[in-house]
């Protein structure tokens, strides 16, 4: 009696595998850690193409696009990385100052957001993944 029993719970990020597609290795750099510290194993790639090749030779789980480039191209990329990676569930981390990629609201992640905040968003997707 008063004992309290402790279950062990998996995180549903253990063995998800991530691509951060951003402008600039140093756009991904902080969050690439924040989620590499949460048991996803992470790939970055800093320009689409570069994004594109990495998604024709791994499989992943999420991709998030961090892009500083106009909705429709993001919109391009992001329907190419399907293709390539059917089962991938494809994210955006949105700037609220500029126009909104044309991606479902539930894929959308937004700039300046604290990193607790992105690392729950990225839990929640992950899951669905």
């Amino acid at each position: 009696m008063g004992t309290k029993h402790c279950f062990e719970m998996n995180t549903l990020s253990g063995r998800k595998r991530l691509l951060m597609v951003a402008g600039t290795r140093k756009d991904a750099d902080q969050r690439s850690e924040i989620l590499r510290r949460n048991g996803y194993d992470v790939d970055c790639a800093c320009r689409s193409d570069i994004a594109l090749t990495l998604s024709r030779t791994h499989s992943y789980d999420v991709v998030l696009l961090a892009l500083e480039c106009e909705s429709p191209q993001i919109a391009a990329i992001a329907d190419e990385i399907q293709k390539l990676n059917p089962n991938a569930l494809v994210a955006c981390i949105a700037d609220c100052g500029k126009a909104i990629p044309p991606l479902p609201c539930d894929r959308m992640l937004w700039k300046g957001e604290p990193l607790e905040y992105f690392l729950a968003r990225v839990n929640a997707l992950a899951a669905t993944a």
